[in-house]
């Protein structure tokens, strides 16, 4: 990262400097927002794919199948749940 000037804000206004906080904060939502589209594009996120695994004891938890595997899925499968059977039936879903 380039080393920036210190910048002297004591010539603004409480006001001013409130103003320039919230302009900053809208653009950095604005870029997040840009790159999460562009990873989503690229395939890059895994909820652009949805989930593959739901918890059969709270549907609400849900995997990817990508990255670590959550703790639902470790107590199931040592339940003697197979990971094919957490998966979620796609045509059911509809």
């Amino acid at each position: 990262m380039s080393e920036l000037k210190p910048f002297d804000f004591s010539m603004f206004t409480d006001r001013q400097l409130r103003d320039l906080a919230y302009q900053l904060q809208a653009e950095f939502v604005k870029r997040r927002a840009r790159a999460r589209a562009l990873a989503r594009e690229s395939g890059d996120l895994t909820e652009a794919a949805g989930p593959r695994y739901r918890n059969p004891q709270n549907s609400a938890e849900t995997w990817s199948g990508r990255g670590n595997m959550p703790a639902w899925v470790c107590i199931a499968m040592e339940r003697g749940h197979s990971l094919e059977s957490l998966e979620i039936d796609e045509e059911s879903e509809t």
